[in-house]
């Protein structure tokens, strides 16, 4: 396997294949990648809570898109779960997209289980990104999973990173950034540095390639949830490590180059960037907030003292330890953001509109 990087590559490409190679990437692992057991928990799986108040949040909109969604990035199924129990009944099809379809024996066991054999005829597998995409896209962790460039500030010109094997080991090779690299983050310099010497960082052209691409193919909405900073503060100078990082067995750390395909890559979301792409090409911004501000203005508080468990002095303590993950600012709450937009739709009035009106960040971006 290392002798793919007997020729240095950049490492937006070694990214693409730690993660994404179908027999050595790291998403190649499946379901053991997830949970306590695995190298991390999403929000899904730290609570039901989660995806049935993404249900509600929705249920106005699914009206107004046909009651289809597209779910990105799905994981083990438990968010589709977890929506369908909550705007099941607004939704017509649910349409998982992956393209290495490797979990989907893992969710399809996980939407019987929960739903029944009935969900079957409502949910489908696609393997490809739709031409045309009517509906709601919904998608938690999925832009800091894109490959992203890395690039290091200096006086001299800015450099990029290239990763090669040496002596059966991969190793960090830094080459002048070709003359459009360099002027994007010449640009990036100009508005929010000065930076130091040796200053390093990413830039997610994969992601706002997609994004670009999703909301050119959109009519619809888009609701998107991740960690990650507006511009100011990703490219702030204090931040002079960037934001990659690997994770293992629920350790973070910046030995990015070692266990290639058996630990996971990624990189804080860009959300000024993600501006910027849905809206060069006609996307309407509905919204920004911090999630836990989104949860809270969906009722998910009273969704989690409707639950059976909720008093349990044993399961009702873990719920509300969970919750509170969710929503603290010290944990999710903040960590994580909320990004919304639509194109073709009118999503005004709708209890999902109404909400960002009380918390929206969007000034940020």
């Amino acid at each position: 396997m290392l002798s793919t990087f007997n020729k240095p590559v950049r490492f937006d490409e070694f990214m693409q294949f730690a993660l994404y190679h179908p027999q050595y990437g790291y998403y190649a692992r499946g379901e053991r990648i997830f949970g306590n057991d695995g190298d991390f928990v999403t929000a899904p799986e730290l609570s039901p809570l989660f995806g049935q108040t993404i249900g509600i949040a929705l249920r106005e909109v699914l009206t107004r898109c046909g009651g289809v969604v597209y779910e990105f990035g799905a994981g083990t199924g438990q968010l589709a779960c977890d929506v369908l129990h909550t705007a099941g009944d607004l939704i017509s099809q649910y349409n998982i997209v992956d393209v290495s379809g490797g979990l989907k024996p893992v969710q399809l066991g996980r939407l019987l289980a929960q739903h029944g054999p009935d969900v079957a005829h409502k949910v489908r597998w696609l393997s490809t990104l739709p031409n045309d995409i009517h509906g709601v896209v919904l998608g938690n962790e999925v832009l800091d999973a894109t490959p992203v460039r890395r690039f290091k500030w200096h006086g001299n010109g800015p450099l990029e990173a290239w990763v090669q094997r040496h002596n059966d080991e991969l190793q960090w090779t830094w080459k002048p950034a070709d003359p459009l690299f360099a002027t994007t983050i010449q640009a990036l310099h100009a508005a929010h540095g000065p930076w130091p010497e040796g200053y390093e960082s990413e830039i997610a052209e994969q992601s706002a390639a997609w994004v670009s691409t999703i909301t050119e193919r959109l009519s619809g909405l888009v609701l998107m949830i991740d960690y990650g900073y507006h511009a100011a503060q990703y490219y702030h100078p204090s931040r002079n490590q960037g934001t990659l990082r690997a994770t293992s067995r629920h350790t973070a750390h910046d030995d990015f180059l070692v266990k290639v395909g058996e630990q996971d890559l990624t990189a804080h979301v860009n959300f000024s960037g993600v501006f910027l792409a849905l809206s060069s090409v006609g996307g309407e911004l509905e919204g920004y907030s911090h999630q836990g501000e989104f949860l809270l203005a969906h009722g998910i508080l009273d969704i989690a003292q409707q639950q059976p468990d909720f008093t349990h002095p044993v399961r009702g303590a873990l719920m509300r330890q969970n919750l509170n993950t969710l929503l603290n600012e010290a944990d999710m709450g903040e960590a994580f953001k909320v990004i919304c937009w639509s194109k073709g739709i009118d999503a005004e009035g709708t209890a999902l509109s109404r909400a960002f009106l009380t918390n929206d960040r969007s000034g940020d971006l």
